[in-house]
């Protein structure tokens, strides 16, 4: 298949991570991909950093005629078979440019819990330019038709994010890692990671710490990520007295070393789309607490291999942090746990399979003859 993926995202997330992944993983089953982005993302200059073919497109607004332009032409010359993209932008200009050019099929993958809209426009797009849908989660499926009249066209494929588990088995060592983050072997670290937005929800994290480390002084934190709320958590931790407990790391490529380098992760998301840290944790054998928000339940199994909290109650969250940092073994168990859910459910190979087949099957049922009725 000639395979097209599209995304008008520069920065680097949970969606771009899945889908130069896809991209990758496509490519070495033998398939034709190129992949769609800005000139200046994130995703474009890893995918030329891993020698995937590229197509620079601005979509500078809802409706660009010049990236219309470009993608019609591409898809044209390039005859391809399926585009695979992420946001509503990007199905207004690259999907309808697909279609009039003649792309059997036309996949937007939904990563968050957000409902459709019930404008005319939204209608369009869903009904007639897009030929199917991925979404990640059973939560995100739910959301997709929340307060509207209307259905999308063609099936809605629910495809669980797939994880690399190479990297989270070959970390650095524990020890040289805390020692660089000037961590004492002794310290019980907590371990944040995400965009710095209020969805995220790291402050809440940040509050319970005083009262956590009357009782635990030993407890520090790791907040990894960058966004609009730094600012906001640089101030909340110098009025809580935090400083040298709570470390912001900004945005880190060694993701792997900072979870093996820590003891429980916490992830505090009112909103989410799959919690992709969340498999990260599991794989690194890390126990995980976690809000009960969206898709989030769907990938820790609650009670074997974390806690989930009620989200954004701090006293629920304090009482399941106090859980782990006075159970060592519930710790080991969970964590051991983690990493066989994130083998059996969660493998990037398994995934990857199912994403090859979901392609297939849309390409072939796009272009499949419609059948006539014979009256006689």
């Amino acid at each position: 298949m000639n395979l097209l993926f599209a995304t008008h995202l520069l920065d680097w997330g949970g969606g771009e991570k899945w889908m130069l992944s896809a991209a990758e993983s496509m490519r070495a089953r033998g398939h034709s991909v190129t992949l769609c982005a800005p000139g200046n993302s994130a995703i474009l200059r890893r995918a030329r950093e891993a020698s995937l073919p590229t197509l620079s497109v601005d979509f500078r607004r809802d409706f660009d005629p010049v990236s219309f332009f470009r993608i019609l032409r591409f898809c044209r010359t390039h005859r391809v078979d399926l585009l695979c993209l992420n946001m509503d932008r990007v199905l207004r200009i690259a999907g309808l440019a697909a279609r009039l050019a003649g792309v059997p099929a036309v996949l937007p993958r939904r990563g968050s819990e957000f409902p459709l809209k019930g404008h005319l426009n939204y209608r369009f797009q869903y009904q007639w330019v897009a030929t199917g849908m991925i979404v990640n989660s059973q939560a995100t499926e739910r959301a997709l038709c929340r307060g509207i009249s209307w259905r999308p066209r063609g099936r809605v494929h629910v495809l669980y994010n797939g994880l690399d588990l190479g990297p989270y088995t070959s970390a650095r060592p524990r020890g040289s890692v805390r020692e660089e983050l000037g961590l004492d072997p002794a310290d019980f670290v907590l371990i944040n990671v995400g965009e710095l937005t209020s969805r995220k929800n790291a402050a809440l994290l940040v509050r319970v710490l005083p009262s956590l480390r009357r009782g635990f002084p030993q407890v520090k934190l790791l907040l990894v990520g960058e966004g609009p709320e730094r600012r906001a958590l640089t101030d909340q931790i110098h009025e809580l007295g935090l400083e040298d407990s709570v470390q912001l790391l900004g945005f880190r490529r060694d993701t792997p070393d900072l979870l093996a380098a820590s003891d429980l992760l916490v992830h505090t998301a009112t909103v989410e789309g799959f919690g992709f840290v969340v498999a990260e944790a599991m794989a690194s054998g890390l126990p995980t607490v976690v809000s009960n928000a969206s898709s989030l339940p769907e990938v820790i199994d609650d009670g074997h291999t974390g806690t989930l909290f009620s989200s954004g109650d701090a006293e629920d969250l304090e009482r399941a942090l106090r859980l782990y940092i006075t159970n060592p073994d519930l710790c080991r168990r969970h964590g051991e746990a983690g990493r066989e859910r994130v083998a059996s459910h969660f493998r990037l190979e398994d995934r990857m399979d199912e994403l090859e087949t979901i392609f297939r099957l849309e390409s072939d049922r796009s272009t499949a003859p419609t059948p006539t009725s014979d009256r006689g």
